[in-house]
């Protein structure tokens, strides 16, 4: 069952000009290095089999298939964990903004759309509900914890 009671007054939306603390993280988006890994991946499949040739048992065409699906695959490989440890470098550069609407954006220290600052305004009151929700939760865990050993007592 669904619980109904209202969200504590803290929780609440909170006031336009009210500044919100957010977190701004810049990190890289893994799709392009991906996409990138497995082209590139591809393009050295052509140099190789240009090269090396191909074999009297497969043709050329049958070669460089192969060879640039192999290479694809190597290609993501490298290029995710690349993504990797560049996303991992940029969690170390995370900060703690506040962020208000502005009607001038030359004030502004960063510069956000309307879209952008609803967006994050709306992430950041789901987290902090779930926040209350989940102290809730451990809080009525622990009461009936205690609840349950006072009864064998």
């Amino acid at each position: 069952m669904a619980d109904s009671t209202p969200p504590p007054a803290e929780f609440q939306e909170p006031q336009a000009d009210t500044p919100q603390q957010m977190v701004l993280r810049r990190a890289p988006k893994i799709t392009p290095f991906l996409v990138s890994g497995a082209v590139l991946g591809v393009v050295v499949a052509f140099f190789w089999v240009a090269i090396m040739g191909g074999t009297q048992e497969y043709s050329q065409t049958q070669t460089l298939s192969f060879f640039a699906a192999i290479f694809a695959i190597v290609g993501l490989a490298i290029s995710a964990r690349w993504w990797m440890v560049i996303d991992r470098r940029s969690k170390r550069a995370m900060e703690t903004v506040y962020a208000r609407p502005t009607e001038d954006p030359e004030t502004a220290d960063v510069a956000l759309t309307q879209d952008d600052y609803a967006q994050w305004s709306h992430f950041q009151q789901n987290e902090r509900l779930e926040q209350a929700r989940r102290e809730q939760f451990a809080q009525a865990k622990a009461d009936a914890k205690a609840k349950k050993h006072s009864k064998r007592k």
